[in-house]
């Protein structure tokens, strides 16, 4: 049964009541994190675009100075444009490697399909720090690539064209983008029933037909939601353009954060964000216009290539192409972090090929490094803060939305998770903002917040979509046997979607560890492990770097792992 027919079971309605508190008091602290989170701090956004800056301080003048400046900065429009490309084109390239293969997984392979799964998803939970240094290993002067072509005789000495320009952007930028775009299509292949496909073999049609009349029209929606949240994490990331991009790969992204940083011109920084949000706006709205939904299934239907797409021998020569395509792309995202490993291992100062001694000697400096283990407390700290506030608030705001009947709910919902869809430079510049207005210091406590702010949502998303899952008939009964709400919450309620919520809580700690664009803007002085990391990237490389990403993606991947075993068990 589908969850739309189960929040509509009968049951639901006869609990909500009893289950009810008083509505002015559940809306409460809801509305106070919609306002004092999402809301105060964008309107704080738009309304700082319109100020000036006058002998280096916030000048509390209305003008459109900022945006006239824009207006008539041509070199603002083409890094707009730049900027714009780099996102939507490293996207559509994404798609271009991560659409066949969800494809390939869902409707021709027959076998270890969670396996298949979740090779492309791993990459996604690693250090995003680490999956782009990681390419500096491979394109850079002294790195793979180079060394390939001079052992080989193809170039005489190593070249400096393949690091720091915007074709090295466009394509970190698109690995990034491949396990957003498969995970988001994966499903819609899995759900078009196999009875559609063989009617339409039955009628005659050739394999393109049936691609373009029955299984594009059922996956293109998907397919525009992959591409646009591969689209928003680039086109505000302005940490990958700063390791891999140079003068050349330069993107908005680093304008803003420079606004906001060392030319501390909040106005115009906050004037560019605006149109930035308005121009992604924009060509969202494009990307779903062109991709409009025609027909949706419940999720009842059969799911699973039961019958081969293909007649005859195609069959196995799709199998083979598709296994042959889907080991290239799974090559591709797991070269560089492979590389990295054993780089990590490596004796020498120097990442070049080839590796003459092998060592654990950067691992045993990291214990010698004060600085890094300060800024790892650091991360710490704020990962058990952000951990706590989201799990906490995440969990009532999802039991308030369920049950109780607020005005404009759904509109609630997707406020709240409203930071979840902004471009990671302008949620950091909003985020200030906001922290600003109630003079909260640059440090922990901002980290804390703004950390918060996204990872609160994946809680309550999880908890939320747990609980309308649930029979509503498991709670009435506590309650017409006596219990009162809190009894009923911690014996009944609480340990059904106790999965869901650690779950949340684990992924939020990937997130928060992990965690760079915004907290680079928040935590000034007092830098976590992955700030700290990303200065040395910037300002002088150490081998120890190496061994510090090494153990973060295997403690990310652990961590996962126990989300996934949690979440499976909650599901249960």
């Amino acid at each position: 049964m589908s969850d739309a027919i189960e929040v509509r079971n009968p049951a639901f309605t006869s609990i909500a009541p009893k289950l009810r508190l008083d509505a002015r008091l559940a809306q409460l602290p809801l509305l106070a994190w919609l306002v004092l989170i999402v809301l105060l701090p964008n309107l704080a956004l738009i309304a700082t675009s319109f100020l000036k800056i006058s002998n280096g301080r916030l000048a509390f003048v209305p003008t459109l100075a900022n945006y006239v400046r824009l207006w008539g900065s041509a070199g603002f429009w083409r890094l707009l444009g730049s900027t714009l490309e780099f996102s939507l084109l490293a996207s559509l390239l994404g798609a271009v490697a991560a659409y066949p293969m969800a494809y390939f997984v869902a409707r021709v392979a027959t076998r270890q399909k969670v396996l298949l799964t979740v090779l492309v998803l791993i990459p996604l939970w690693i250090s995003l720090l680490m999956r782009v240094f990681s390419w500096r290993l491979i394109l850079g002067q002294s790195g793979l690539l180079n060394s390939l072509l001079v052992t080989s005789g193809i170039i005489d000495q190593p070249s400096q064209a393949f690091l720091y320009n915007q074709a090295t952007v466009i394509l970190t930028f698109a690995y990034i983008s491949v396990p957003f775009v498969f995970i988001s299509t994966l499903n819609a292949f899995e759900k078009i029933p196999t009875s559609l496909i063989e009617a339409s073999q039955d009628s005659g049609a050739t394999s393109f037909q049936t691609f373009c009349h029955i299984i594009w029209p059922l996956t293109r929606r998907s397919l525009a939601i992959g591409v646009s949240l591969a689209f928003l994490v680039t086109v505000g990331d302005y940490v990958t353009p700063a390791m891999v991009g140079g003068i050349n790969g330069t993107t908005l992204g680093v304008l803003i954060s420079a606004q906001f940083g060392m030319a501390n011109n909040w106005p115009y920084g906050a004037a560019v964000s605006v149109v930035l949000i308005v121009s992604v706006a924009a060509i969202l709205s494009v990307i779903f216009w062109l991709c409009p939904t025609r027909g949706t299934f419940s999720g009842d239907e059969p799911t699973g290539a039961t019958r081969p797409d293909e007649p005859g021998g195609g069959v196995a020569l799709s199998s083979f192409l598709g296994g042959v395509g889907y080991a290239m792309v799974i090559a591709f995202l797991y070269a560089p972090l492979l590389l990295m490993v054993v780089f990590s291992f490596g004796g020498s100062t120097l990442q070049a090929f080839p590796i003459t001694e092998f060592t654990t000697r950067w691992y045993r400096d990291l214990a010698d490094n004060t600085a890094l283990l300060a800024a790892a407390q650091r991360s710490v700290i704020v990962a058990i803060c952000v951990i706590a506030i989201s799990t906490t608030v995440g969990t009532g705001f999802a039991l308030v939305l369920h049950y109780q009947r607020l005005r404009g709910a759904r509109a609630i919902e997707m406020l709240l998770t409203l930071p979840l869809a902004m471009p990671g430079v302008v949620l950091g510049v909003v985020m200030v903002l906001g922290t600003e207005m109630v003079a909260i210091p640059s440090g922990l406590i901002r980290a804390v917040i703004g950390q918060s702010s996204f990872v609160m949502p994946v809680t309550m998303m999880l908890v939320l979509a747990r609980l309308r899952r649930l029979d509503p008939s498991l709670m009435e009964a506590s309650l017409d046997l006596g219990a009162d709400r809190v009894r009923s919450f911690a014996f009944v309620l609480f340990p059904l979607v106790r999965g869901a919520i650690v779950s949340g809580a684990l992924l939020g700690l990937t997130l928060s560890a992990d965690e760079v664009m915004v907290t680079l803007f928040l935590a000034g002085p007092q830098q976590t492990l992955p700030i700290w990391v990303f200065n040395q990237m910037r300002f002088g490389f150490t081998p120890s770097i190496n061994a510090v990403f090494t153990i973060l993606g295997v403690s990310c991947l652990l961590v996962v792992v126990m989300a996934n075993s949690r979440r499976r068990q909650g599901l249960g």
